[in-house]
């Protein structure tokens, strides 16, 4: 079996060379405070992950990224909430990378997933388009929820996803991604120190 992400070398799941290449994600803050942890920065080896799962439905692309967002739950964590794809291109795809994640937290930590939102049928996709030229994804609640909820997504970008599913559930204060590029407009206040976003990983408290 090759490596799924090189399709290379002869090491599954991933080989050395891989594996090495996949870099910590940012943690950073989204206007209204809703802080957001990436498993892995979004580039290369991680990037092709998310590619595998989002677009291909391949299991252990999954496992692998959910394995690596575990190490970055916050302790005070009651539930998962997936931030669910668009109708349609769940429905072309045959899968929906966020509830994927989500199931397999959940599978290594016991914690319920929750689906509480609804997306919209069809929003424009987010992949090719700059971030001023994004059209909001669109949600409603169909539950509440408890404190604590998590929101679980594959890539977080410019934010405005996570912010729509955030709003719509009367602001959860916390997301979590299996990879994100960072984001280039965080709040006046600025990104918060090494420091201060490992208090941040717990917002509850």
């Amino acid at each position: 079996m090759v490596c799924i992400a090189c399709v290379a070398r002869l090491e599954w799941p991933l080989c050395n060379g891989c594996h090495g290449a996949l870099y910590e994600g940012p943690q950073f803050v989204l206007p209204g405070g809703i802080l957001v942890t990436a498993a892995y920065h979004h580039r290369t080896v991680a990037r092709r992950l998310v590619h595998r799962l989002k677009y291909g439905g391949l299991a252990v692309a999954g496992e692998l990224l959910a394995s690596a967002m575990m190490t970055r739950l916050p302790s005070g964590a009651t539930v998962l909430v997936p931030v669910p794809r668009a109708v349609t291109r769940r429905v072309r795809y045959g899968i929906d990378p966020a509830a994927v994640l989500a199931a397999e937290l959940a599978s290594r930590t016991g914690l319920p997933v929750v689906h509480a939102l609804q997306p919209a049928f069809w929003w424009p996709r987010h992949a090719t388009r700059a971030g001023g030229n994004r059209r909001p994804a669109r949600f409603s609640a169909t539950r509440t929820i408890p404190p604590g909820a998590v929101l679980v997504d594959d890539v977080v970008t410019s934010g405005a996803t996570v912010l729509a599913a955030s709003r719509a559930l009367r602001n959860v204060p916390y997301t979590l991604a299996a990879t994100s590029p960072g984001i280039d407009h965080p709040e006046p206040s600025g990104l918060p120190s090494s420091g201060e976003a490992q208090r941040r990983r717990d917002p509850w408290t």
